[in-house]
């Protein structure tokens, strides 16, 4: 028996990834664009957790990019998703939300 937890399947009775789902965004790319998604995430969604993003660079345990380098691979990835909601909607609701997130995010200072 299996079990959906984000976009992984697991085994219930090991908790083994049986699968991975969920595979629209994936591609081959640079090690910024995940650095600078979690730290959109955190941002975003959990800003008390913030001064937790030292704590995450450190272990990331590579040269952590730039604030200007993950900054612009954040305003990419909102205008990846500002183009993906208006290919599913024009001009609809996501495409707002995402544009307003941008506009959120063009503001951020490190």
């Amino acid at each position: 028996m299996t079990s959906a937890r984000g976009n992984v399947l697991l085994d219930l009775g090991t908790c083994k990834v049986t699968a991975v789902v969920d595979w629209e965004f994936a591609h081959l790319g640079h090690p910024v664009e995940d650095l600078a998604w979690c730290e959109w995430i955190v941002r975003t969604h959990h800003p008390a957790h913030r001064v937790a993003l030292g704590h995450f660079f450190r272990a990331y345990g590579g040269e952590v990019p730039s604030w200007p380098a993950r900054r612009a691979a954040m305003l990419t990835r909102c205008e990846e998703m500002r183009q993906f909601c208006d290919r599913w909607e024009p001009n609809g609701p996501g495409v707002r939300l995402w544009q307003e997130r941008a506009a959120t995010t063009a503001d951020w200072q490190e």
